[in-house]
């Protein structure tokens, strides 16, 4: 875990991109509010984005704010997360774990705002991501997972050279209330291509 937090836990840039840790202070909030507050919630069907995992986003700085904790403290052991900036404006959140025991990495709990899709910019944060997994952290394997009924999602790992490994039932449950299955996806190191 410690080489782990070297590699992953700071600031990063892509080509077009800066990932960005958040402490989750008020002013940081406000950042993330400010872009969130104009989002429709039927563009975040699969995200549970506030403070009690209920529904999609917040709807309002304090729940930001009370979310942002909960995923600092939920993560502090497991792994980092990075909000992802395009032109020096927020466009989404990626977080990403490890798990000593296997070696392996999960690169999920991923959104983007809806201006931000089919630009590319999952692809670009998951190809640095390969890099410092297979390449700096020398890991055996990398996870990656979505919900069954979300096929961009899917569409977006499996031409990334993911394969699927198995299907949990009923493991998801959406921001209105229904379960759904959970896909899960890897890519081993020896299929990792520079």
């Amino acid at each position: 875990m410690e080489q782990f937090m070297k590699i992953f836990n700071k600031n990063l840039k892509t080509q077009r991109l800066e990932l960005r840790i958040l402490e989750p202070t008020l002013e940081n909030a406000k950042l993330v509010w400010d872009v969130l507050k104009n989002e429709k919630k039927e563009n975040f069907s699969y995200i549970h984005f506030s403070p009690k995992y209920d529904k999609p986003l917040p709807e309002s700085l304090e729940e930001t704010l009370e979310t942002m904790k909960n995923f600092a403290d939920s993560w502090k052991n497991y792994g980092v997360i990075w909000y992802v900036f395009h032109n020096g404006n927020l466009i989404g959140y990626h977080g990403i774990g490890y798990n000593k025991g296997i070696d392996s990495v999960n690169g999920g709990n991923v959104w983007f705002i809806k201006s931000a899709w089919g630009h590319g910019f999952n692809r670009e944060v998951h190809d640095l991501l390969e890099k410092m997994v297979f390449e700096e952290l020398k890991s055996h394997r990398m996870v990656r997972q979505c919900m069954a009924n979300n096929e961009r999602s899917q569409k977006s790992i499996t031409s990334s050279g993911f394969k699927l490994e198995g299907r949990l039932r009923e493991h998801a449950k959406l921001p209105d209330g229904t379960w759904t299955d959970q896909l899960i996806f890897s890519k081993l190191k020896s299929e990792y291509r520079k």
